[in-house]
């Protein structure tokens, strides 16, 4: 397991960058007709949710410290 030591401003940019990143997969994903190029981009998506959802949880516990 790697654990990144991020500012807020770094941790915001990340949540940004994944949140766009998954906007893109989405229409990359109902674009494309190559069943093994979809499932790959499906995986993608699946792996930055996760992360999405570990970056708020994140967010969120900062926000109570405060």
């Amino acid at each position: 397991m790697i654990q990144l030591n991020l500012t807020t401003d770094e941790t915001l940019l990340l949540r940004d960058l994944a949140e766009t990143c998954l906007t893109d997969l989405r229409v990359e994903i109902t674009s494309t007709d190559n069943i093994g190029y979809k499932a790959m981009l499906k995986r993608r998506k699946d792996i930055i949710s996760k992360l999405l959802q570990a970056i708020n949880e994140a967010l969120e516990v900062e926000a109570e410290e405060i």
